[in-house]
């Protein structure tokens, strides 16, 4: 129970004597960040010693480096072997293996824009002193690192998910091309290959994780200040006890507060600029990817179809009259279709995401027309 209370400490309730600071929104991006050794642990942590942590960050830099060579190796000496299921699925990892290495050495590199960004976070955390600032700054902690987990939880769900149903198929989980050890040679290769792959894609997976939550955790920051800052202003020369000169300074505060807004925009504006652009293409083309699959190679009416065809082609000609009687039921039923509706109403189809997306490109036409957007904002 200690120990739990240790791990989501960050998770924990304000008090009216017990509030984080803004710094404290960014520890567990922190602890993930300091375990794939992009960031220098304390002298004090057993993880510094004989530098522990630099052969983490090589070895985790190098596996990750491997896992798109070892994939492009499989597809061109084992293509003929997979299922265009099992194909289009292991394309997707294919295509995320090296925006996670090109993300990782972003973020090796970028590492000190963390230190500076943590810096000007405790500078202006200083500046939120009034109780309901401070419960503000709270609860932004919270958030933060509660989407740290489940970014995480997510994450190392989707990798376990895949080994544990590859395992159960008696397939390594990506088949990523092992030189040493044949997973077809016998049991124990098979398992010793598919250690080798869980070390591959999991580096994978957490530089991911990693690189995928650091935007939204900043994003949830960045915007946090800007309300307070926002309520500070609103509230700018309502006090009639203060004088003018007094205003006047509290107007210059906002603005240093505004600047340092700023300031921690320009730190990570760079790293943001080269993951997100990365990231953005990635997403195409695995959405691409995953919807060629589901639309054509993962249909349920084609299932059916098939399913239909193999009951009509077995051998029935010679059965006794209720075999055949009930064989008629049996293809009656197998010809129709399964379906999965949305709401009970709508087909999930390629029709229906045709005209969800020509719905959506409809109504912005419609609020551009009318000029919604510019009444809802008075102008």
């Amino acid at each position: 129970m200690k120990s739990e209370k240790v791990t989501f400490n960050y998770l924990r309730e304000p008090t009216s004597t017990d509030r984080m600071q803004m710094t404290d929104a960014v520890e567990y991006l922190r602890r993930g960040m300091t375990t794939m050794g992009w960031l220098t642990p304390s002298k004090n942590s057993r993880y510094s010693y004989c530098g522990m942590y630099k052969f983490v960050k090589y070895f985790l830099l190098s596996c990750a480096m491997y896992l798109p060579i070892g994939l492009s190796i499989t597809y061109i000496t084992e293509f003929s072997t997979f299922t265009p299921g099992e194909l289009f699925t292991s394309l997707q990892a294919g295509i995320n293996s090296p925006g996670a290495f090109m993300k990782a050495v972003l973020a090796a590199l970028n590492a000190w824009r963390f230190l500076a960004v943590k810096e000007q976070l405790a500078n202006i955390s200083r500046r939120w002193i009034k109780d309901e600032e401070q419960l503000a700054v709270h609860r932004t902690a919270k958030l933060c690192n509660l989407a740290y987990l489940l970014f995480l939880g997510s994450y190392v769900s989707f990798g376990s998910l895949t080994v544990l149903t590859a395992v159960l198929r008696g397939q390594t989980p990506w088949r990523i091309y092992n030189p040493v050890f044949d997973w077809r040679a016998n049991t124990l290769y098979f398992y010793i290959a598919t250690g080798f792959e869980i070390l591959f894609m999991g580096s994978g997976i957490m530089y991911n994780q990693v690189n995928d939550s650091y935007p939204l955790i900043f994003a949830i920051i960045i915007r946090s200040n800007v309300n307070l800052l926002n309520n500070r202003v609103q509230n700018l020369r309502t006090d009639p006890n203060r004088s003018e000169e007094q205003n006047y300074e509290d107007l210059k505060e906002c603005i240093v507060d505004h600047k340092q807004i700023l300031d921690i925009c320009d730190t990570l504006r760079p790293f943001f600029s080269a993951t997100i652009f990365i990231q953005f293409l990635l997403v195409g083309l695995l959405f691409g990817l995953t919807m060629i699959n589901i639309m054509f190679f993962a249909n349920l009416t084609t299932d059916c179809d098939v399913l239909a065809f193999s009951i009509f082609n077995s051998n029935w000609l010679d059965a006794t009259p209720r075999y055949k009687s009930t064989l008629r039921h049996f293809l009656h039923n197998a010809q129709k279709n399964i379906t999965f509706t949305a709401g009970s109403i709508f087909p999930i189809c390629l029709n229906t995401n045709i005209s969800v997306a020509k719905l959506a490109f409809s109504v912005v036409t419609f609020v551009k027309q009318m000029n919604i957007v510019e009444k809802l904002n008075g102008e």
